[in-house]
């Protein structure tokens, strides 16, 4: 499995005791949020923008996934970035938007806030 450029995961170690996780909508990569992963660390937030299985490849890994998957890697992905902040904030983009929301319905009050994105052509 080769990631495509651009695709691949970003993670940034903040100054604080903050931390947001961003998640990538269905059939993108990390590259469609890492603009808006940049701005936060800059601000001195902790962030985590991981690589949803099968995304950013090809589109047999994808067809090789499922929502299961997706949601395991956001669930880990928040573990990790929980050992190095007090409090996460959850973003999503489209399906990343459904992904961010089963995690704050599973990890109820230990998700500070949501940030849910959708966008159309």
């Amino acid at each position: 499995m080769s990631v495509l450029p651009g695709a691949e995961p970003y993670l940034h170690q903040g100054d604080g005791p903050t931390g947001v996780l961003l998640c990538h909508g269905f059939t993108g990569c990390p590259q469609s949020l890492r603009p808006w992963a940049e701005y936060l660390a800059d601000a001195g937030l902790a962030v985590s923008l991981p690589r949803l299985p099968g995304h950013g490849t090809t589109w047999q890994d994808l067809a090789r996934t499922r929502w299961e998957d997706w949601y395991a890697a956001i669930d880990r992905a928040y573990d990790e970035l929980r050992t190095t902040t007090d409090e996460i904030f959850v973003t999503g983009l489209s399906m990343g938007a459904c992904l961010a929301l089963r995690l704050a319905e599973l990890r109820g009050e230990d998700v500070r806030g949501l940030v849910l994105v959708h966008h159309s052509v």
